[in-house]
C-alpha cells in the first residue's frame, strides 16, 4: 500500500500543475506514483527552490512528474508527457522556456520537445537532435542513448553526453549547441573497452577536478583534471543493486540523486527486469581526498527523529545470548563480551516498517556488529546487515546461515571503532548508509519475520542512541 494523502487543492498554478497525490517519505522512504505501477530511471532538476524528480513508467509510454520543497513531501503531478519508447533524458530550463531531451528507444536518437512550462510537455511536437553518425558514433551495440544536457560556463556552450559505442568501446559521447535546438557532434570524452555499459553519464566539476560518473550493473565514478579527460576510474558510490542513481540536481550548495530498484538476480530470485519504487534521496558528498560518496536526505533524517512515530525501543530489548547492559536513561545498550552476544528487539506488531539507526563502538579490531532485520526469535530468517571492520566489508546478506549475500562492499572504518549506521526498511526494499558515506541497497522477497536483532562477536560493544521509527502503524489508514 502507497503511504499518500490526496490534496484538496493543488498549491502550485491552476490548471498548469495538477497534483494527483501526495507522498509523506517520512511514512514511506521508497517513492512510487500513485497507480503502483513501477518506474526507473529518475533524472531531478532544482529550479527556484523546487527539486523536480522526473521519472520513466516501467512501459517506456510516461514521464512522470514529482516535485518537493522540503524533500519529505512530495507532490505526484500529472504525467509531464506521454508517448512511446520514451527513455532517459534531461530537462533544461532556459529564456522561459523547458527542454526536455530524452531517447528514442526504438532506434537509440535523441529528440527534443520545447515546452513554456515544466509540467506539460507535447510528445507530437519533438524533433530529432543527434543520433549516432556510424563513423565516431556506432550502433553495433545499440547503444546511443541516456542523453545528459549541461551548460559548460568555460566554453559558454551547452553540452550534451550521451553513453555511445566508439571504435568498439564504451563512450560518453559529445555533442555542442550554442542554442539548445543546433547540435554539433564531437569526439567522445571518454571510452573505455573493459565497460559493459556507460549509462546514463553525468559530468560535473567538484573543487580542481572533474567527475564523471556512469551506470554498469553498479554507479561507478572517474576523476580527471580537465572534462576531456584523461579519467581515472576511483570506484563505486552506490550499491551494486540500486540503478540509474547517477543523476543529480543541485541546488548550488549540494548535489542530490536519486535510483530505483530494479529487479536482479539475488540468492532468493533469479528473475530480472526493469522497473521499482525509488529508493532513498541521498546527497553526495566528498572526501578531503576526493573521494565521492552518498548519505540520506538531511531533511527526512530530521523528519523521521521526531518523537510521534518512533518506538519504545529500550521496552522491548530482550538478552537472547550474552551479558547485556540495557541503560534506557544513558541511551545505551552494552554488551560486555567474550563471544557472541544477542540482543532482540520485540517488536509489538506484525511485519512492520521502519527506520533503525545507531552509533555501534566496537572495543577491538576484530570485533563485528550485525543488525538482522525482518527476523524471528531463532534468527533463521531475514537479513543481516553486517559491519565487519577485521574484513574491512559491510553487507546485506541472508540471515539463515550459509546465506547468501545481496550486496557487499569494500570498507574501511575511519573514526575510530565507531561506526554509525541509518536502515531503512519496508515493503521488500532494504538500505543502509554507514557513517554518512556509503550505501548498500537489496530487493527482497522474505517478509514473515518481524523482529530486528543485534548480534555482536568479539570483545565489548556499545549500541548508542538507538532510534525505532514506524513507518506505517496498522492503525492507520
Amino acid at each position: 500500500m502507497l503511504s499518500l494523502v490526496l490534496p484538496a487543492r493543488s498549491a502550485e498554478p491552476s490548471g498548469v500543475a495538477q497534483v494527483v497525490a501526495v507522498h509523506d517519505t517520512s511514512s514511506n522512504p521508497f517513492l512510487l506514483p500513485q497507480s503502483g505501477k513501477e518506474i526507473g530511471d529518475p533524472f531531478p532538476e532544482y529550479w527556484d527552490g523546487v527539486w523536480h524528480i522526473y521519472a520513466l513508467r516501467s512501459d517506456l509510454r510516461t514521464v512522470l512528474h514529482f516535485t518537493s520543497k522540503d524533500l519529505v513531501k512530495w507532490n505526484e503531478h500529472k504525467p509531464a508527457m506521454v508517448g512511446k519508447g520514451i527513455a532517459t533524458g534531461t530537462v533544461v530550463r532556459h529564456g522561459g522556456k523547458f527542454y526536455m531531451f530524452y531517447t528514442d528507444a526504438g532506434p537509440q536518437t535523441i529528440r527534443l520537445v520545447v515546452s513554456d512550462n515544466p509540467w506539460a510537455f507535447d510528445f507530437t511536437k519533438s524533433k530529432l537532435v543527434a543520433q549516432a553518425d556510424k563513423k565516431v558514433y556506432q550502433l553495433s551495440r545499440r547503444k546511443f542513448r541516456d542523453c545528459y544536457v549541461f551548460h559548460n560556463k568555460t566554453e559558454k556552450l551547452w553540452w550534451m553526453l550521451v553513453e555511445a559505442t566508439s571504435d568498439g568501446a564504451v563512450a560518453a559521447g559529445l555533442f555542442k549547441s550554442k542554442d539548445l535546438l543546433n547540435w554539433k557532434l564531437h569526439d567522445p570524452i571518454f571510452k573505455d573497452k573493459t565497460r559493459r555499459h556507460g549509462s546514463c553519464p553525468q559530468a560535473f566539476r567538484q573543487g580542481e577536478s572533474w567527475y564523471l560518473t556512469c551506470l554498469d550493473y553498479g554507479t561507478w565514478y572517474y576523476a580527471a583534471d580537465s572534462v576531456y579527460g584523461p579519467w581515472k576510474l576511483k570506484g563505486q558510490y552506490h550499491s551494486r543493486h540500486f540503478t540509474a542513481a547517477s543523476r543529480f540536481a543541485t541546488d548550488g550548495k549540494r548535489r542530490l540523486c536519486w535510483g530505483f530498484f530494479t529487479r536482479h538476480k539475488t540468492p532468493e530470485s533469479k528473475r530480472g527486469g526493469y522497473g521499482g519504487p525509488l529508493g532513498v534521496g541521498r546527497e553526495m558528498v566528498f572526501s578531503a581526498a576526493g573521494s565521492l560518496g552518498v548519505r540520506p536526505l538531511s531533511e527526512l533524517i530530521a523528519e523521521i527523529r521526531k518523537p510521534p512515530r518512533n518506538g519504545k525501543l529500550f521496552d522491548c530489548a530482550k538478552p537472547l545470548s550474552g551479558k547485556w547492559e540495557i541503560d534506557a536513561p544513558k541511551q545505551e545498550l552494552r554488551y560486555a563480551g567474550g563471544g557472541r552476544g544477542v540482543l532482540l528487539l520485540d517488536l509489538p506488531e506484525n511485519n512492520p516498517d521502519y527506520y533503525f539507526e545507531a552509533e555501534i563502538e566496537l572495543s577491538a579490531p576484530k570485533s563485528k556488529a550485525e543488525v538482522i532485520v525482518r527476523t524471528s526469535e531463532k534468527l533463521d530468517r531475514g537479513y543481516r546487515i553486517a559491519i565487519e571492520p577485521e574484513k574491512k566489508k559491510i553487507a546485506i546478506r541472508q540471515a539463515k546461515s550459509g546465506g547468501g549475500a545481496f550486496n557487499e562492499k569494500d570498507f574501511i572504518l575511519t573514526g575510530g571503532r565507531t561506526v554509525k549506521l541509518q536502515t531503512f526498511v519496508w515493503g521488500n526494499q532494504i538500505e543502509a548508509f554507514v557513517d554518512g558515506r556509503t550505501s548498500l541497497s537489496a530487493r527482497v522477497l522474505d517478509r514473515s519475520g518481524h523482529k530486528v536483532a543485534i548480534e555482536t562477536t568479539g570483545r565489548s560493544a556499545t549500541i548508542i542512541k538507538p532510534l525505532l521509527h514506524y513507518f506505517k502503524y496498522k492503525k492507520d489508514k
